[in-house]
């Protein structure tokens, strides 16, 4: 069973369960997106153009400083997790893309780090590269930085302001039934 971050810092879900699903979670998503890569052979799929930019991509994305990589981090989750508040607010399926749309675009867009699509984007570029072109550690480095801004991004952007705009001063089991 998985809880979400506003659960958690409510108190209505034990941290401990809530760290043993996103573990099991996390190291499912990692392995899933670098064995997408291997056993797809997607590395043949990109030539040209296709096969230059993904490696472009992905030497950018290894090649970020801490700093840039933990700030870009932070403020992805925190417009993914926006994108899925808002669509908890559609009543029908349209209502729910649309929710979603703007802000998975904008991060999208203005290029910010996400380490789920990290864990694509790096083994994809590593595949497409000469060995050596973009370094593992750099790439782990990557990978580890983001994973930890979006986590922030996610609990401390988006569910802590909730929880102080909404929740602060509710007694949390209240809330367990929902």
């Amino acid at each position: 069973m998985s809880a979400n971050p506003l659960q958690v810092i409510q108190g209505t879900q034990l941290a401990s369960l809530q760290k043993m699903a996103d573990e099991v979670s996390i190291f499912q998503d990692r392995l899933g997106m670098v064995a997408l890569v291997w056993w797809s052979d997607i590395g043949s799929l990109a030539s040209g153009a296709v096969a230059t930019t993904a490696i472009d991509i992905a030497n950018e994305k290894a090649s970020l400083s801490i700093g840039v990589a933990f700030a870009r981090g932070i403020l992805a989750n925190t417009l993914v997790c926006l994108a899925v508040w808002l669509s908890m607010g559609g009543h029908t399926v349209t209502d729910k893309i649309l929710a979603i749309l703007l802000p998975i675009s904008a991060f999208i867009a203005i290029g910010f780090e996400h380490a789920i699509a990290n864990w694509f984007f790096l083994p994809y570029g590593m595949v497409l590269a000469e060995p050596g072109t973009i370094s593992m550690a750099n790439a782990a480095r990557n990978l580890l930085v983001v994973s930890v801004g979006n986590i922030l991004g996610g609990t401390l952007l988006v569910a802590g302001i909730y929880w102080l705009a909404y929740l602060r001063g509710e007694d949390s089991t209240e809330n367990e039934g929902e």
